[in-house]
């Protein structure tokens, strides 16, 4: 209904509505026929409202009617259109991600039918686990903006492969959705993927090859001769690292020879591509060479690039020189080259003329190959060859670079790449060959071939990732050391790696090094999967693009755990003595400057104590017994001294039998003796070693630091002194360092001087104190006892020398030169007609160790004519007590040579019965000692008593030696003692005196004299 019709309808309405109203108050019959009036108005006027609304829905049926018929035509063609792009097109609900709608490529994409799609938990499940947290985030990212974006991310395809897409998303706001919803394309892009895959991989094969070329390679700037890139072999050949090259100019580098040369090969380089233009170089050592340079000119992203191959030919032109020299007529033909160059004839391959070239690869030179053919050479590995390059001659005119194999002189097979030209020589048919000898390029190209193969079973772990940090590949080793699967770590992130190291703190260092260097070396400690820890030798290098980007990254690591235990081994080793295990001196002493300093730093009261221990008469049982058992006692010796220390303390062997303790934090001097106390009762218990029990006592000094020094040699030097007073007060005690210690200490070594310079100018002389037998009242022997002459000191007695003759080694020499002069003497006295009765020598234990001395006894004798029974040795008891079998025999050698035995200071060591029983001893002498208290102390009469009766009983002779009175010889007569010598008979007297005094009374020349 149109608006006039509406308005006239309700116009009517209205009038009568009106009607109705005034007539209320007409009369009842006329208010009948007005209604009537109006009803049948109102129908006329509904009946034409009525048709005309007819006639509307009419027009708006078929207006609708084409509206539809319209929309399902669009609907139609845009259904069409996208069901035949190669996409896929998708409408997704948010946030279920539930496809609400794709197109029927979607089968064609991941194998799945569309209807599958559709399922409400099919996006989340088909989504690469790697990216779904990813894909998830931009979905709904996507459904807070306006704005369309793409992104690419994989989808599992049925067969369970990974393939690339990329996502086209569109909000869209619509009121049929309960939700929010997007749609948009998936495109696929797999083949892209793999492009992009393939040509980073090209890329990286040329980069290794770039690098690996024999031949100098540099990318330079067209314009101005900037070198944009070097490989390995330039910065080898010129002696310049690519990063001092890069960015400079040739000239810049001065490399040219001749000035302004940079210049103008530029522009003759810029204007024409070029091969084998000779140059003469300067390397970065002022040393020259010739190359060949070959050029073309590139264009790389809009710029102009040389590229440009620099051949070292330094040796070639050597070899055309020496051509030139010797065959002017070849000089054209034959230059040096690297390449071999033969003239043969074609038609039997007779050799016309060869150059060195030919030689280097097979071996034969100009005369071994000049009128023989390359068939009567064996030169053709396969004879084919020959034939082939004969037919592509004839037929093309040339041959270029057919690749052969020829046999050199030692059988090798080499591979070269021939060229050939057909020439006239003396009008024959001949052929120019060129050989190119390329079986280094073809093993370097087989190399990358097996690059691969070698990349998964080197031994050494290789990691690779891309230029992102994104892990590409890893080999068997890396998964073998680490414990980690490929599967795990690939297309992860390589900082993921940083979770396994315990050094967490190199990872910058190597992020800083790897930026700067572009390469970084070093040793971490990593845990494998199962928390093994493992010490690894890394190399990571970069390897780069053309323009300088990062291509990727390739860290290869060795395991060297084995290494670093073996080292940890070593270092104790160097550190720790061998035999007991404890410090050495060199580890001690760090550990003592390192008390010292903390000392000094933390300016405390308190005080440290160093403690040096000697093992008392050590050297006797290790000269006597041997250095096993010797081994045996200072292993025990130093379990007991590590034993009653704290875990702060250090106790070291400082060398032979001497141990050295550090005892820093002590409040007082009083700690230090206590520990020296706990550390001599460690020796109050016997030790056990080879069936021998041993009583060894020690003797400790005491530096004080800082009262006594602040420094390391000092406080040695100073507890050394101390020892050595310990000892002269009577050893198994210890003493303190005091400052008069550093005098004696200088004293001594004074006195050590002097001795060796007094052997050397023979102040050493002997005295000779005679022995009595009692019962035939004459005299029976004599004691030879040395005397020093000292030029300043004056006469110096034994027990001022003789000790510190036995600690320094020089008793050795000394007892010598003792032999030598008594044998001397008993011969003088022989050729003057007297009989000199038989002389004893003391003897030390060092001086009976080894045969040495049954030689120098048998020389002495034997020089002097003496009959051995002229000599009789004195041993001390203790040497005697601690001998083993060796030193046994060697008595039993001294024995049977004639010569007396006597053992000296008997009752002052540890004697045992069966060793007095078993040695061939003859004498036994008494100590003074117990002589001295004689006849007044019962307990020395008892003892010289028993050490008699023992003597007598074992078939000894008894010496009773430092009989000073009559009552003392009285009471030795009594007891049955055999032959006394002491002051009260006569002391030492040199040798004139003693002749004079004593030999004149010798049973052979007049009668005995009562004593």
């Amino acid at each position: 209904m149109n608006a006039a019709a509406r308005a006239g309808l309700l116009g009517t309405l209205a009038l009568i509505g009106s009607g109705c109203r005034s007539v209320g108050n007409s009369p009842q019959i006329a208010d009948l026929q007005l209604t009537q009036v109006g009803v049948l108005l109102l129908s006329c006027l509904l009946l034409l409202a009525a048709h005309g609304l007819n006639q509307l829905r009419r027009r708006a049926n078929s207006e609708r009617q084409q509206a539809l018929s319209l929309l399902n035509q669009q609907q139609h063609r845009y259904r069409t259109l996208v069901e035949n792009l190669h996409v896929v097109t998708w409408e997704m609900s948010l946030p279920s991600m539930r496809f609400i709608y794709v197109s029927p490529h979607a089968k064609d994409l991941l194998g799945i039918d569309p209807d599958l799609w559709l399922r409400p938990d099919f996006f989340s499940q088909q989504l690469h686990p790697d990216d779904r947290e990813r894909v998830t985030a931009l979905l709904h990212a996507q459904a807070n903006t306006n704005t369309s974006q793409s992104f690419d991310f994989r989808l599992l395809h049925q067969d369970g492969s990974a393939c690339w897409v990329r996502a086209i998303i569109n909000s869209v706001s619509n009121e049929e959705y309960e939700a929010i919803a997007l749609n948009g394309l998936l495109v696929d892009i797999q083949e892209q993927k793999a492009s992009e895959m393939a040509l980073r991989h090209s890329e990286q094969k040329f980069a290794s090859v770039f690098h690996h070329c024999p031949d100098s390679i540099v990318l330079a700037d067209a314009s101005d001769g900037t070198l944009l890139s070097v490989n390995q072999t330039f910065e080898e050949q010129f002696g310049f690292s690519a990063a001092e090259a890069v960015g400079k100019t040739s000239t810049q580098l001065g490399v040219w020879t001749q000035p302004g040369l940079g210049a103008t090969l530029l522009k003759q380089l810029s204007s024409q591509t070029q091969s084998n233009l000779e140059v003469c170089f300067r390397r970065r050592d002022a040393s020259e060479f010739t190359g060949l340079i070959s050029s073309r000119m590139v264009e790389l992203n809009q710029q102009r690039i040389l590229v440009v191959v620099i051949r070292d030919i330094s040796a070639l032109k050597v070899t055309q020189q020496q051509l030139e020299l010797s065959e002017q007529k070849f000089s054209s033909a034959f230059h040096a080259s690297p390449d071999g160059l033969l003239i043969t004839r074609r038609s039997d391959g007779k050799l016309l003329d060869v150059n060195e070239g030919f030689t280097r690869i097979t071996g034969y030179d100009r005369d071994q190959a000049v009128g023989r053919s390359t068939l009567e050479l064996g030169l053709w590995s396969n004879l084919d060859d020959r034939e082939r390059m004969l037919t592509m001659l004839g037929s093309q005119g040339t041959v270029r670079d057919m690749l052969s194999q020829v046999t050199d002189i030692h059988g090798n097979i080499r591979d070269v790449e021939i060229s050939t030209e057909a020439v006239v020589v003396n009008s024959e048919d001949c052929m120019l060959s060129i050989a190119r000898d390329v079986t280094e390029r073809l093993k370097m190209e087989s190399s990358l071939r097996q690059a691969a193969t070698v990349f998964e079973n080197t031994n050494e772990g290789v990691i690779i990732t891309d230029g992102e940090g994104m892990i590409l590949g890893v080999n068997k080793a890396f998964t073998r050391i680490t414990g980690h699967p490929e599967d795990y770590l690939l297309g992860k992130p390589m900082s993921i790696l940083g979770e396994m190291t315990e050094d967490t703190h190199l990872i910058k260092e190597v992020a800083r090094t790897l930026r700067d260097e572009g390469q970084w070396q070093g040793e971490a400690w990593n845990r494998r999967q199962n928390g093994e820890l493992y010490a690894a030798w890394i190399n990571i290098s970069q390897v780069l693009n053309v323009d300088g980007s990062l291509n990727h990254l390739v860290a290869v690591f060795s395991d060297i755990t084995p290494l670093k235990h073996t080292q940890a081994r070593l270092d104790h080793q160097a550190h720790h003595d061998p035999l007991t295990d404890l410090p050495n001196r060199t580890l001690f002493e760090a550990r003592l400057r390192e008390a010292l300093h903390s000392q000094r730093l933390a300016d405390q009261t308190g005080i440290g104590a160093l403690l040096f221990i000697d093992l008392d008469r050590f050297k006797q049982i290790n000269d006597s017994l041997g250095h096993p058992v010797g081994d045996i006692l200072l292993k025990s010796a130093s379990q007991r001294l590590r034993a009653v220390l704290r875990d702060i303390d250090t106790v070291a062997r400082h060398g032979g039998d001497e141990f050295i303790v550090l005892l820093p934090n002590l409040h007082s001097e009083e700690d230090a003796a206590a520990v020296a106390d706990k550390l001599l009762a460690v020796f109050r218990q016997p030790f056990l070693a080879a069936g021998h029990e041993f009583f060894v006592s020690a003797s400790i000094g005491i530096s004080l630091f800082p009262t006594d020094a602040n420094d390391v040699n000092s406080l040695i030097k100073h507890a050394d002194a101390a020892m050595y007073r310990a000892k002269n007060q009577g050893r198994n005690r210890y003493a303190f360092y005091t400052r008069e210690l550093t005098a004696n200490a200088h004293q001594r070594m004074e006195m050590e001087n002097d001795m060796r310079r007094g052997l050397e100018r023979n102040e050493f002389s002997l005295y000779y104190q005679p022995k009595f037998d009692l019962a035939a009242h004459q005299l029976c022997g004599m004691e030879a006892l040395v005397r020093w002459h000292h030029p300043q000191r004056g006469l110096v007695e034994p027990d001022q020398f003789i000790p510190l003759a036995e600690e320094t080694g020089l008793i050795v020499e000394l007892g010598k030169r003792i032999l030598d002069l008594a044998c001397t003497q008993l011969a003088a006295w022989r050729n003057q007609g007297l009989k000199p009765p038989r002389m004893a020598i003391n003897v030390s234990g060092v001086q009976l160790v080894g045969n040495k001395l049954v030689g120098d006894i048998r020389r002495a004798l034997e020089w002097h004519d003496l009959p051995a029974s002229l000599l009789e040795l004195e041993i001390t008891e203790d040497f005697v007590m601690n001998q083993n079998r060796e030193a046994i025999q060697l008595l039993d050698v001294f024995s049977k040579m004639g010569i007396h035995l006597s053992i000296d200071d008997f009752g002052t060591g540890y004697s045992s019965l069966a060793y007095l029983k078993e040695m061939p001893l003859d004498t036994l002498k008494i100590d003074r000692s117990f002589v001295s208290g004689l006849p007044d102390s019962h307990h020395d009469a008892a003892i010289s008593q028993t050490i008699i009766v023992l003597a007598h009983n074992l078939g000894m002779t008894v010496v009773a030696e430092g009989v000073e009175t009559a009552a003392q010889l009285a009471l030795l007569g009594e007891q049955g003692c055999d032959i006394v010598q002491g002051y009260h008979i006569s002391p030492p007297l040199p040798a004139e005196q003693f002749s004079s005094r004593f030999l004149q009374c010798a049973p052979s020349q007049r009668p005995s004299q009562p004593v």
